[in-house]
């Protein structure tokens, strides 16, 4: 699988499509786009994405977030910016903020507010899914059911679910 063309193609999901209908960074000063310190985590194979185009405006490192995959362990790369970037280079965990992606019981992608969000994004705050625009819910979900299909993705998934529902503790 050449990772690269399919994240490619994802991006593309997310190019006009947004959260809301209007530009919700106008809601906060574009919090989401933190800068130096706020980072966003790269889905597997994603990494290939910015070795590619290799932005001078961006650094990646790795996470303690780690996953097996055919007995082999992977720790998550994150990636940060300046605060500026070109909108149509930006990872997916940028396009599809403040959503994120979890399996339910059955090992199926579901959507839904990242808890990691409601620190910064006002949308996170207030807002339930069905309150998103809808296109944009079902961009983020047909994404990620089409990825959760890759095997090696599907690890990924089963760990980053954990790791978000340890954030969701402290929002019960």
């Amino acid at each position: 699988m050449n990772s690269a063309y399919v994240y490619l193609q994802l991006y593309r999901l997310f190019d006009e499509n947004t959260p809301l209908s209007v530009d919700c960074g106008k809601l906060c000063n574009s919090a989401c786009c933190g800068g130096d310190d706020s980072g966003m985590l790269l889905f597997p194979g994603e990494k290939q994405v910015y070795t590619l185009i290799n932005p001078t405006n961006m650094r990646i490192e790795d996470t303690d977030l780690a996953y097996r995959y055919n007995n082999k362990e992977y720790k998550t790369p994150i990636l940060f910016c300046d605060g500026h970037c070109d909108r149509y280079i930006r990872p997916l965990a940028c396009r599809i903020f403040p959503l994120t992606p979890v399996l339910d019981d059955n090992g199926q992608i579901e959507i839904i507010t990242d808890p990691r969000a409601k620190s910064i994004c006002p949308l996170a705050k207030t807002l339930y899914i069905d309150e998103y625009d809808e296109n944009f819910v079902k961009s983020v979900k047909k994404a990620f059911t089409l990825l959760n299909k890759n095997k090696h993705v599907h690890a990924f998934m089963v760990e980053y679910t954990k790791y978000i529902k340890d954030f969701l503790k402290f929002f019960e």
